[in-house]
């Protein structure tokens, strides 16, 4: 299966950190929780620019970007035969599932379908796994740019303390039930 990976040229000026999966170290996402390294690309091009395009939506400060594109034979590619109940509306159920996944080491690579997208698909790559190879990559560092029409400058930004002052607020809250974090990203991947 030919998959798509864009990344921010300041992390994936390599192949090697292209797909090192250090990002998944820092940030959790759709299919994992920080600390888990993973490497996500999508079934298209297309596909992994929309990938980008909902995390950029916020923001003034438009950077280089790189397109990949990788090779993995389907039988390498872990295909469920079905998802949690309730993936699309909790976080939690849908990062369970792919740490499970990621923590069992059973192949180097899984489909998970999108939520941008309904019918598409994302792949997910475990760059630990023994059978994981930077061979798979066929092309790539190529620079990638977004038409500016997608990305509309907004004329008003959020400062540092703006968002600092949602953060202590949510964290206010929910003192005791949640961590702040959590709910931020529940909130950000709800949209």
């Amino acid at each position: 299966m030919r998959v798509f990976r864009i990344g921010a040229a300041r992390v994936t000026r390599t192949r090697k950190e292209a797909f090192s999966g250090n990002g998944g170290l820092y940030a959790s996402a759709r299919w994992h929780t920080a600390g888990h390294p993973v490497v996500y690309t999508a079934q298209s091009l297309s596909l992994a620019a929309l990938e980008i395009l909902v995390r950029l939506k916020q923001t003034n400060d438009i950077q280089p970007f790189y397109a990949y594109t990788a090779e993995i034979r389907d039988s390498l590619i872990l295909r469920p035969d079905s998802f949690p109940a309730q993936w699309k509306s909790r976080l939690a159920v849908s990062r369970a599932f792919g740490d499970a996944w990621l923590e069992a080491k059973a192949t180097p690579a899984m489909l998970v379908p999108t939520i941008i997208t309904p019918g598409e698909w994302n792949v997910l790559i475990n760059p630990l796994h023994p059978q994981f190879s930077l061979d798979w990559i066929v092309s790539g560092p190529d620079a990638y740019t977004f038409d500016a029409r997608l990305l509309p400058v907004k004329k008003e930004t959020r400062s540092w303390r703006t968002s600092r002052a949602v953060y202590t607020a949510l964290a206010r809250a929910h003192r005791g039930k949640r961590r702040a974090g959590e709910l931020l990203d529940e909130e950000r991947g709800s949209r």
